[in-house]
């Protein structure tokens, strides 16, 4: 055989399709441990950048390149599942339609999408405690909550399949008159999961695991997370299975992860700052995914270099953090590739055009992106 023959049949084979080498990431390692880096998860959007889980925010992240994009979620008075942090609307990020800064918590489940909506969350409270978490954070004004559905189709629009989401149901077991059942919750999410075909990229977390039990009733092949830190999941015999779905850490070793392992969940999802090395290992050696996380709040930063450098060295599969555009800069400089960002050409953020409704699609599902604007 020539040599010129050899090269043609080389190069022919180099080219061919390789199903490992194009899978796509986020799909492989939906709920499962082993990527070749850690995946990027953008806490409430980025709320670091942009005005938290709002529809610019998730725009900003999807173009910034993130592996999932992180939402919490209440349910309407009627009945609509919202993007939303708190069980009650926040004073410190939210202004009526008169644009003052409310005083008073306003449950979500008191009020119906429609008076939701009127409320305007594009922007920090100047002077409050929460603003100086994230003096980085660029406001978007006349921005409103938005619907999970909404987010779920603007991010299938404009990244396909090739970013996840990871959805977290916001409810508080010991004040359930807030908020809906963890059934309801459950069977909603449920629902739209679904009719919306994002079940193979979709993980979902609580902090009362109830909610995840009642999921995994439904079908057992949800993704779950199960979400702890050491306010809510205490790890000894003060614990009463609040938290925990009645789950009492002596009768498991006094170990999240093998709590989490007996419930049927695929992630464990500690507060970063609980997460020991030895902990990390026992879930990997159990099969859980450990996706860990930033808290402002309790740190005193946005993002906190020494605890993430901590997290990359031990080998965790994940991080949800306020900054991602940090963490990218971060596993760059270790030497690791990065998801691809997406590119848009029209402005979504005009306030007649928020809807999904008035966007169509132009493309090939390629990282180049049009949403051209069908509303005037």
């Amino acid at each position: 055989m020539s040599t010129r023959i050899c090269y043609f049949l080389i190069m022919a084979f180099l080219m061919m399709p390789c199903s490992s080498a194009l899978a796509n990431d986020v799909v492989r390692y939906n709920g499962i441990l082993g990527s070749d880096r850690p995946q990027i998860y953008a806490h409430r959007a980025g709320r670091g950048l942009m005005p938290e889980q709002t529809l610019p925010a998730y725009v900003a992240a999807l173009r910034l390149g993130v592996d999932y994009v992180d939402m919490d979620i209440g349910m309407t008075k009627d009945g609509v599942l919202v993007i939303t942090h708190n069980l009650s609307l926040n004073p410190d990020l939210t202004r009526d339609q008169n644009g003052r800064w409310i005083t008073d918590p306003i449950p979500i489940k008191s009020l119906t999408l429609r008076e939701l909506q009127k409320y305007d969350v594009g922007r920090l409270k100047p002077g409050t405690q929460y603003a100086s978490y994230f003096p980085h954070q660029r406001p978007n004004d006349h921005t409103p909550i938005p619907t999970l559905g909404e987010i779920v189709r603007l991010v299938k629009s404009m990244a396909g399949d090739k970013v996840g989401f990871q959805i977290e149901i916001k409810n508080d077991p010991t004040q359930p008159e807030l908020t809906a059942s963890p059934k309801e919750f459950a069977q909603a999410l449920y629902q739209l999961i679904t009719e919306e075909g994002i079940g193979n990229r979709t993980e979902i977390q609580a902090y009362d695991w109830r909610c995840l039990i009642e999921l995994n009733k439904l079908d057992k092949n949800i993704k779950t997370a199960y979400l702890s830190d050491h306010t809510t999941e205490v790890m000894d015999n003060t614990e009463k299975g609040t938290w925990t779905a009645g789950l009492l850490p002596k009768d498991h070793g006094y170990s999240l992860p093998k709590m989490v392992k007996h419930l049927g969940g695929n992630c464990w999802e500690p507060f970063a700052m609980d997460l020991t090395k030895s902990d990390l290992d026992e879930a990997h050696r159990l099969g859980l995914k450990v996706v860990a996380w930033g808290w402002p709040e309790l740190e005193g930063t946005e993002f906190n270099y020494a605890q993430n450098d901590k997290l990359l060295d031990w080998g965790v599969d994940g991080i949800i953090t306020d900054r991602p555009d940090i963490l990218r800069g971060i596993l760059a400089a270790r030497g690791m590739n990065l998801p691809n960002g997406f590119e848009i050409q029209s402005d979504l953020l005009r306030e007649d055009c928020r809807n999904d409704r008035g966007l169509s699609r132009v493309g090939n599902g390629s990282t180049h992106v049009t949403l051209i604007p069908t509303c005037r």
